[in-house]
């Protein structure tokens, strides 16, 4: 099959993938990832730096795609009041394994003036080597786990580069936003979310792109993809490190949109 985590699929619709987004989410995918960043910031306390110390912020955006997420978090950094004059600096890395989507990203965020504090780079989930362990206290991932073969490697990747959970240190929040296809007992709503991932979704994509084998591809993935509770216990199951210790420890999942979307809030842990 076809490793639709290289980007090369991605690269091809880049330059019309916001558009065909808001189309086929109904514009209603801006307020999942707002979502999914008030979450990982605890409501903006991570920014605080009279509660978590004055060290800049080190936000790890993966499948960073065109930028959304990095952009309204930190669109959403500046929006934070907090007490006096104790905000905490921010840096965001994204990272994405298609050029071309990283190109129009790039243009996003200097037309946004955000260049300061947003910086995109190529690069593999899978394979951060260039990124030291424990150094981001917050990491995203919007739509992209499901297009990764080795989805444990990748995890593990990600788990590595995190700050761990101790007794005297708060870990890292880790947001993952994906689909899946709800299941029979959803209900009618779920059901006509389901349909319309199934047969809208393709056809929508195919004629908006251009690129119907990719849209194809879309459909298929969600698919495929693990049950909420499956993919919640692969997280938990990982063993990850060179002592098989580390995995993450779900600590909230979120159904969105009639069970096709969801939300996984995770810490990253190393059992004792």
């Amino acid at each position: 099959p076809t490793d639709h985590g290289k980007g090369t699929m991605f690269d091809m619709i880049a330059n019309r993938y916001d558009f065909i987004n808001r189309a086929l989410a109904l514009n209603m995918d801006i307020g999942w990832r707002k979502r999914m960043i008030a979450e990982v910031t605890s409501q903006g306390s991570l920014f605080d730096a009279s509660s978590r110390g004055q060290e800049s912020v080190k936000v790890l955006d993966l499948a960073t795609g065109t930028a959304d997420v990095a952009i309204l978090f930190a669109e959403a950094h500046r929006d934070t009041k907090t007490e006096g004059s104790t905000k905490r600096d921010l840096n965001i890395l994204g990272i994405d394994p298609s050029i071309n989507m990283i190109t129009v990203g790039r243009e996003k965020v200097a037309s946004k003036k955000l260049s300061d504090e947003v910086v995109l780079e190529l690069g593999d989930a899978r394979n951060l080597q260039d990124l030291a362990e424990n150094t981001f206290e917050a990491a995203t991932m919007s739509f992209g786990i499901r297009n990764v073969p080795e989805k444990k490697h990748a995890l593990c990747e990600i788990h590595r580069v995190l700050k761990k959970e101790t007794e005297s240190e708060v870990g890292a929040k880790f947001g993952i936003l994906e689909f899946s296809e709800p299941g029979e007992d959803s209900g009618i709503m779920g059901a006509g979310a389901r349909l319309f991932i199934r047969y809208v979704v393709p056809v929508l994509g195919a004629i908006l792109s251009g690129a119907p084998r990719e849209y194809m591809h879309l459909q298929n993935s969600i698919k495929e993809f693990p049950s909420p509770k499956e993919f919640a216990a692969l997280m938990e199951g990982l063993k990850c490190g060179e002592d098989g210790n580390g995995s993450f420890r779900v600590d909230n999942l979120i159904q969105m949109n009639f069970g096709s979307v969801q939300l996984y809030l995770s810490t990253p842990i190393v059992k004792t």
